[in-house]
């Protein structure tokens, strides 16, 4: 029988050369954020860019997981509304990273409170719930191929060390009360890479521990001001990478190794961001073209009040549309029409609730 891991308490200490290492990978990184703070601030797309962003981020981080529902699926998920358990999962996930995302806007401390409440919204009728959603568990788990202990890839520390982890973890996170966060001598992108494969490592709840960990990620960047608006999510990276991602977690815990492995996550993290953000700035500014070649398109202010809402809905319903741009139907329904004549949108070939989608935008986000 495997014993469970005597992880290590944070803080990691680290050579003045890996920190160096380290350090200039985040600083690279941290410019190219800056860039498309910047970018963000004076696009025309914004909030659009935003909300698609948070559906995708969604997505990715719960196909980790293991489902298979599609970043397309989700967008005509916003007018179908199906009740199947992949679904819910990602509709959760959305809510739980919103709900994150408000407290650390208002000022409020990535606490253990925070992280159970997070919790309990993301495992809300999903699969896996067990009526234990927003608390630490109380039986041993194990990450592994199959139900027995003995054939164990990971087992965490005992459920009666969770409050000493979290409690430590949550110093980690927020600072010492009388110490200036200027005094940590490593970057906030570092210490967000130390954080998630802690948090990993710990494995607080029954479930749910690898998309809630993925939104510490985001949620401790906003807090510490690497980025101002959730415009920038690692879980697409990482999906692609799945396996190595978790080898490189087993790595920190010592598996298969004379000590745990921080400088390949480490790195590995970095690497991973900076890929990251070049690829948000891009399809930031794609979504910006892509906009306003629309614009220039169209004649009818009426239509490009609709193009703009298809730069947040890029399938949409006349209904939606008019809801969302407040206009009467009749309106919404010959704006729909002079976009499909400019060749901006398409349409099924229903006759009620007939849907239009914007594929370009479609192809940029889910890229």
């Amino acid at each position: 029988m495997k014993t469970p891991y005597d992880l290590p308490l944070l803080p990691i200490a680290f050579s003045a050369e890996e920190e160096l290492g380290f350090y200039k990978k985040a600083a690279d990184t941290a410019v190219k954020l800056e860039r498309l703070r910047q970018k963000m601030h004076y696009s025309l797309v914004r909030e659009s860019f935003i909300q698609l962003l948070t559906l995708k981020e969604s997505v990715q981080s719960t196909r980790i997981e293991g489902t298979q529902v599609t970043f397309h699926e989700m967008l005509e998920d916003e007018i179908d509304h199906q009740e199947d358990w992949e679904r819910i999962e990602v509709r959760n996930y959305r809510r739980a990273l919103q709900a994150g995302m408000e407290a650390v806007q208002a000022g409020y401390p990535l606490s253990e409170r925070l992280i159970r409440q997070m919790h309990a919204i993301l495992m809300e009728g999903a699969r896996g719930s067990t009526g234990a959603e927003g608390e630490y568990r109380r039986i041993q788990n194990f990450i592994g191929p199959t139900k027995h202990q003995k054939d164990a890839s990971y087992v965490p520390p005992e459920p009666q060390r969770m409050g000493e982890y979290m409690s430590n973890l949550e110093q980690y996170i927020n600072g010492h009360p009388y110490k200036k966060e200027s005094d940590d001598p490593l970057h906030p992108l570092i210490k967000s890479a130390l954080i998630h494969a802690q948090f990993e490592s710990i494995h607080p709840f029954l479930d749910g521990n690898g998309r809630l960990g993925r939104i510490l990620i985001v949620l401790y960047l906003m807090r510490t001001d690497v980025i101002a608006s959730p415009a920038f999510f690692l879980s697409e990276e990482l999906e692609k990478e799945r396996f190595r991602y978790y080898a490189l977690l087993n790595g920190v815990r010592a598996i298969g190794k004379s000590s745990p492995d921080w400088h390949s996550w480490i790195h590995f993290f970095l690497d991973a961001a900076s890929r990251m953000a070049d690829a948000q700035s891009g399809k930031l500014d794609r979504a910006e073209q892509l906009y306003q070649d629309g614009l220039t398109q169209l004649h009818t202010p009426s239509a490009k009040q609709v193009w703009k809402v298809m730069m947040m809905y890029p399938v949409s319903t006349i209904k939606q549309a008019a809801e969302t741009a407040g206009m009467p139907l009749p309106t919404v329904r010959r704006a729909f029409q002079e976009l499909v004549q400019q060749q901006l949108v398409f349409s099924d070939d229903r006759k009620r609730n007939k849907k239009f989608f914007q594929y370009d935008l479609i192809r940029i986000i889910g890229d």
